[in-house]
């Protein structure tokens, strides 16, 4: 099983601490946001994470290759050039994704104490295109399901709704996704789910229940 990490953000929102490192290598509690993913990923099996790089590549490379050797598992970096966002992040990483039935991609900046190995059990038992954890939370960017969880559209304001939930940054992806016809350009994975689902593919969400998360890509939440 394959694992990403989307970390070639700017970190614009942590900015002054971003001004000299990349995003990843901020610390939450003394460590790396980048290492509570890379620990995360490895403890659910995955046996290959690939984390795409852009702001202080070099700074993140440099500490991928000596935390791949203390932790045990190979990592790949990829360098965009330009940012690719979440959507052109993932298919430029399918070379190396689509060697497995399943990868399992999350944000570097977050924090959940939830168990993947159920959206895991989830995943490979319904097969959709993808399954993204989701969450009964504040946010302003809701997205809407019905009433089996396959997504179905944004939500269309900022108040909390019966079938709007969060995302929480993690997703499970088959690996018929790095087989569509999609072109690898700058995108956002939430609206590339959105025009799949118009072409009669299925995005179901996970729901996380009353997990903790944190958005650590808010300087208020890295106290």
């Amino acid at each position: 099983m394959k694992g990403m990490i989307l970390a070639a953000g700017l970190g614009t929102r942590l900015k002054p601490l971003t001004d000299n490192i990349p995003k990843a290598l901020i610390k939450y509690k003394s460590v790396p946001l980048i290492s509570y993913q890379i620990k995360r990923l490895k403890s659910i099996g995955v046996d290959e994470i690939v984390v795409n790089t852009h702001h202080f590549a070099t700074i993140l490379q440099e500490y991928l290759a000596s935390e791949s050797k203390k932790v045990g598992i190979k990592i790949s970096s990829i360098y965009e050039p330009k940012i690719l966002g979440t959507g052109g992040g993932i298919l430029n990483a399918g070379r190396i994704l689509v060697k497995s039935d399943i990868s399992i991609i999350c944000n570097v900046d977050i924090f959940i104490n939830f168990n993947l190995k159920k959206m895991i059990e989830f995943h490979l038992k319904n097969k959709p295109l993808s399954t993204i954890l989701i969450q009964k939370r504040k946010t302003t960017r809701y997205l809407e399901f019905d009433k089996d969880l396959r997504l179905i559209g944004r939500g269309k304001n900022n108040l909390m709704n019966e079938n709007y939930y969060a995302f929480n940054g993690i997703h499970i992806i088959s690996r018929e996704f790095f087989k569509l016809d999609i072109p690898i350009e700058y995108s956002d994975i939430i609206d590339i789910y959105l025009n799949l689902i118009g072409n009669g593919h299925i995005i179901l969400g996970f729901d996380a229940g009353k997990s903790l998360f944190k958005d650590l890509g808010k300087p208020e939440n890295l106290k």
